[in-house]
């Protein structure tokens, strides 16, 4: 159960290394935009394309990209270094205790604790900056995110855009929030100095133990009830999928990186074929059985098009891994 004192005396922080290929010249420039994620080793990847995507748009301004995991292979320290030495900026990468993460719920069994990561940054980022961007790994930027930098906060500790209007209705109701308003945690602008007189994070870990059946979600739910009322509420052109966005968030089930089924996706793969990681030619599902439900939304979206030929591609695929799927 959460206890004040020994959160106060506990470091979070188990190993830090710092990939610094910062040029000279921009040390002494502005201030670099402090960008932070959170992930686990198997979404370093889509962290590489979401950093390729603002570095490609942004390339006149300085960076220092923060990423709290729970552990990195060599493989994928070695890219994001690559990634720093090409665009020469730099990045830090903090492998975290997870021990004091435990007893929050997971509600999801595909989701990982590491999402309450983002309830701490701002106590690590503190003697860093005073404002820094949290965005999720599966998100790509399209234009200037100076523009976010330039969001009056209006004295709230977070600046963060409303989640679907058929969301914040469920949410809402389910988590009996006295307002109408739920935001979605994926990108947030954060006043450092705000969050912590809100004593926010603290806050958040007084949820630690709780019953997982009064959420709907994980740290999301938990951010909204400890913040309800204390929000900048922003575009969603910000955090969403319409068209024009400056960053495309990609919330629903058919991931870029799995499928093609739209020019958000095409654009998704353009910044992996700029990144160090692999390119991924072919637009359909990888050939496993637990895809095989996406060959069916595969064959769907080409009849749409009107090609036939890859519809029966695809379905073909499609009752071929479900077999092996159910046989297993």
């Amino acid at each position: 159960m959460f206890n004040k004192e020994e959160f106060a005396k506990n470091k979070f922080i188990l190993q830090q290394e710092c990939l610094d290929y910062s040029l000279p010249s921009k040390k002494n420039q502005e201030k670099p935009m402090h960008i932070a994620f959170n992930v686990d080793d198997g979404f370093f990847m889509q962290t590489g394309v979401a950093i390729t995507s603002i570095l490609e748009n942004n390339k006149a301004k300085s960076f220092w990209f923060h990423i709290f995991c729970d552990g990195v292979s060599a493989e994928n320290k070695e890219k994001m270094r690559q990634t720093m030495e090409k665009y020469k900026t730099k990045c830090s990468i903090y492998i975290m205790d997870m021990a004091p993460f435990q007893t929050f719920h997971i509600k999801t069994r595909h989701f990982s604790r590491v999402t309450y990561l983002r309830s701490i940054m701002p106590k690590i980022l503190q003697p860093l900056t005073d404002k820094y961007l949290y965005m999720d790994a599966d998100m790509i930027c399209t234009g200037d995110i100076g523009e976010i930098e330039r969001i009056d906060l209006q004295g709230y500790p977070l600046a963060a855009a409303s989640e679907t209007e058929e969301s914040v209705n469920y949410k809402t109701n389910f988590l009996k929030m006295r307002s109408d308003k739920y935001f979605n945690d994926g990108l947030m602008w954060i006043d450092i100095e705000e969050w912590e007189k809100e004593e926010i994070t603290e806050k958040v870990f007084s949820y630690q133990g709780a019953d997982p059946s009064r959420f709907s979600g994980q740290s999301q739910d938990i951010l909204n009830l400890v913040l309800e009322g204390e929000i900048c509420f922003i575009s969603r052109r910000f955090n969403g999928m319409d068209a024009g966005n400056l960053i495309f968030h990609f919330t629903g089930r058919n991931k870029p990186w799995q499928m093609v089924l739209d020019e958000p996706a095409n654009l998704w793969r353009h910044y992996l074929d700029l990144s160090v990681w692999d390119s991924m030619p072919d637009p359909n599902p990888p050939k496993d059985p637990e895809h095989y439900f996406n060959y069916k939304r595969m064959m769907e979206y080409n009849i749409k098009q009107c090609n036939y030929g890859e519809a029966l591609y695809c379905l073909f695929w499609y009752g071929w891994l479900k077999m092996r799927y159910k046989l297993k």
